[in-house]
């Protein structure tokens, strides 16, 4: 039986988990997401030094596990990747104490991700741009 979704966005060629982390990287910055390119391992994978090292660190773990790589050329399922992105950014959100800039890194994630991963050429809008504002400020 064929899962429905809200709305169907298609999903590119496979990817393995260390080309869509590098990719990730190097789109978000490697200050937020520091990859080691030649560890062999998930636990060398990332560099101890990531500006949000909890967040990005339990990210790429969630990730290599709900795509169940065995190892880090594994290739990664884009739609398992984007529906976990989303309920840790769900989570991320419903917290009370949630800093901004988690929020706005985990969102910066979800954008280039679906950039990535999906048949989209524009990523789809999760915030409104500095462009958008003064639409919605209208009444």
């Amino acid at each position: 039986m064929k899962r429905m979704y809200v709305r169907d966005i298609g999903y590119k060629r496979t990817m393995t988990f260390r080309q869509y982390i590098q990719l990730l990287a190097e789109k978000v910055g490697l200050h937020q997401i520091p990859v080691v390119p030649n560890a062999n391992e998930i636990r060398y994978f990332l560099a101890e030094d990531a500006v949000h090292h909890q967040l990005v660190t339990t990210l790429v773990r969630e990730i290599y596990k709900t795509n169940r790589c065995g190892h880090l050329d594994a290739n990664i399922d884009p739609a398992k990747t984007m529906s976990l992105l989303g309920i840790m950014r769900s989570a991320l959100l419903t917290e009370n104490d949630a800093d901004i800039c988690r929020v706005r890194l985990m969102n910066q994630l979800c954008e280039v991700s679906t950039t990535l991963l999906t048949k989209e050429k524009k990523p789809l809008a999760i915030s409104p741009t500095n462009e958008d504002l003064p639409g919605l400020a209208k009444i």
